[in-house]
């Protein structure tokens, strides 16, 4: 490669993080920081695909009050991925159903799973089964809730399953930060809970 591709490429990188913290910053598009826990330790010696399945009541992120507060905002999550230990960095910007699978594949990745694209030859599938994904406003506060169910499919059978939900609140005091603050917080506890060796485990691998 030679250098003027070299410049240009690190020239459209940079352009395209400019781009995304200029989004970040206005209501259009909501800030997921999504940080890591320690790595286990443990290794898994096993490829995965991640699947997505949107299973909500309803695909309204925002509540009608949550909407008021975040006028413009076009169901686009700019993702940050933090490691313990250092700086956060800028993932790209995703709409929720990429946006879960990209959390998912770092935190597996981070559990030492070796995660292949869907259709590629594999050992097991995740299927991540979303139940639940809004963030509400009234009282001066954010309100946020997620509900998810993982579940794990060897040879079209599934084999082992979680499901996890939590819900956060946060006090309205500097706007739109607030309800980046409560939904990544939220994202990464809901996330970081996922219990990868026993699901491992439990389906006997």
């Amino acid at each position: 490669m030679n250098k003027y591709h070299v410049a240009n490429r690190w020239f459209l990188k940079g352009a395209l993080i400019l781009t995304l913290a200029a989004a970040c910053a206005s209501s259009n598009v909501l800030s997921i920081k999504y940080q890591l826990p320690p790595p286990s330790g443990e290794t898994f010696a096993r490829s995965i695909a991640i699947t997505f399945v949107d299973d909500r009541r309803t695909d309204a992120f925002l509540t009608p009050s949550a909407r008021n507060e975040l006028e413009g905002f076009t169901g686009v999550y700019a993702l940050t991925v933090t490691r313990p230990g250092s700086s956060g960095e800028l993932k790209g910007a995703y709409p929720v159903d990429t946006l879960f699978k990209e959390v998912l594949r770092y935190r597996l990745e981070n559990a030492g799973v070796k995660v292949v694209p869907p259709g590629t030859k594999t050992d097991v599938e995740l299927k991540l089964v979303l139940r639940e994904f809004q963030l509400d406003f009234g009282d001066r506060k954010w309100s946020a809730a997620v509900a998810y169910t993982t579940q794990l499919f060897r040879n079209a059978t599934m084999a082992s399953q979680q499901t996890i939900n939590g819900s956060a609140e946060r006090t309205f005091l500097m706007g739109k930060s607030d309800a980046d603050k409560v939904v990544g917080e939220l994202v990464s506890d809901t996330i970081n809970k996922l219990d990868v060796a026993l699901l491992f485990k439990q389906a006997g691998m």
